[in-house]
């Protein structure tokens, strides 16, 4: 071989050893790494359904203050240090994870029962009927700073549990006219185009969005109740199979695990799905129930 070929060899060897350091650090920086992070969840405390939290997953969990009513749902801040709480009368508040202050947010409308804070912490989705019908309300945003709202959705029937993706650009939520389905569907929030993304499947409840666009929800399509998922592409998987109830998963922000509430073992309890084992452990064994887990994003790591 003369010097001229060698050095060709050299050279074509050291590109495809650059080419696979370069596709190797690409798939490691792919690879999602587990980050523990807090996880919100409703549990009885002076008769009501209050705020509890566990510093992370299987850690034992403590009672956030103490709120004069029944919370109806709950979302993080992105910083994971406080929550959006919505009341059982309608009432939001912004509640310190670790200190149990609340502070009033205000809207200029009443009966609210589904908000949730979207992933820069600005904004509020939500639904309300602004007419005479409780069958007949869309999907409104609130600018938290400023009070000023916005009408997202003007589709016939119930819109409902809105549910923002990561970027804050869509939300997904359940629109329902009647009749023995429940159905998944998205607006784009900028242009307020809509998509259906499940026709006429049964009853769907409690999406939950990963930064992906995999949707992880509950529904009855199999029988009962069982936790489905749906990649961004619309291909369906089935995760659970039980007889029980599995319902309001919420996604780690790794997107390796689902934390759900469950009655399998009699009350509702939390549960966490491994989407890499399929594997399946219960979190919580509080005997009054515990459920609507949160967990908070990577903004709220320990």
């Amino acid at each position: 071989m003369s010097s001229s070929e060698h050095s060709m060899t050299v050279v074509r060897s050291a590109r495809r050893v650059g080419a696979w350091l370069a596709a190797a650090l690409w798939l490691a920086g792919c690879a999602r790494t587990p980050v523990e992070t807090p996880i919100a969840f409703l549990a009885q405390a002076g008769g009501t359904w209050q705020v509890w939290v566990m510093p992370q997953a299987g850690a034992e969990p403590r009672r956030v203050g103490q709120l004069s009513e029944d919370v109806a749902r709950l979302s993080w801040f992105p910083d994971g240090k406080a929550l959006l709480v919505n009341l059982q009368d309608g009432r939001l508040m912004k509640v310190d994870a670790t200190s149990g202050n609340a502070i009033p947010i205000n809207v200029p409308v009443s009966g609210i029962l589904d908000a949730v804070v979207s992933p820069d912490g600005m904004h509020i989705a939500y639904s309300v009927s602004m007419g005479e019908s409780t069958d007949r309300n869309d999907i409104w945003t609130l600018n938290i700073a400023s009070g000023a709202t916005q009408k997202i959705t003007a589709i016939p029937g119930l819109q409902h549990e809105p549910v923002w993706s990561s970027d804050g650009k869509t939300i997904y939520f359940l629109s329902g006219r009647g009749g023995q389905f429940h159905d998944i569907w998205q607006v784009d929030i900028a242009s307020r185009a809509t998509t259906q993304l499940t026709v006429n499947e049964l009853y769907h409840f409690d999406i939950a969005a990963r930064d992906d666009g995999t949707l992880v929800y509950s529904s009855n399509r199999g029988g009962h109740y069982d936790l489905w998922q749906r990649t961004a592409k619309g291909k369906a998987e089935r995760l659970t199979d039980d007889a029980a109830l599995d319902a309001r998963p919420s996604w780690s922000p790794d997107g390796l695990r689902i934390v759900f509430e469950s009655t399998r073992g009699g009350a509702s309890n939390l549960w966490v799905y491994d989407t890499k084992r399929k594997a399946i452990n219960r979190l919580t064994n509080v005997p009054n129930g515990a459920r609507m887990p949160v967990w908070a994003p990577a903004g709220g790591a320990r």
